[in-house]
């Protein structure tokens, strides 16, 4: 890929994945062609506010799973967090924050 369009799509997804994961970003690009610029940009994200405003207000009915995509845990929250106290949501609002950027990562992959 063009070097301007790799160094471009580094600076608008580095806050939106984690940063162990922007060498293997890096790499990917490098052997990524040009036609692949416009299907990053097009990759579903995920916002990590959002995921973690969703995980603290709404968590313990897993609808912050229902938004990255985790639907059998979402379900699996919904129907089961009541039985941990508490605990599972509570330590969820940690997990799901990160969770978010992490399928985002995994999107831009996908394409390239």
């Amino acid at each position: 890929m063009h070097r301007d369009y790799a160094m471009e799509i580094i600076s608008t997804f580095s806050s939106k994945i984690p940063r162990d994961k922007i060498p293997a970003l890096k790499s990917a690009l490098r052997n990524a062609p040009d036609s692949a610029y416009n299907d990053v940009f097009a990759a579903k994200t995920y916002s990590s506010t959002t995921t973690l405003l969703l995980s603290i207000f709404l968590g313990g009915l897993g609808v912050d799973r229902f938004y990255v995509g985790d639907v059998g845990l979402g379900i699996a929250k919904l129907l089961f967090g009541w039985i941990t106290f508490g605990i599972w949501p509570f330590i969820d609002i940690f997990v799901s924050y990160k969770k978010a950027r992490i399928k985002t990562f995994e999107n831009i992959m996908v394409v390239l």
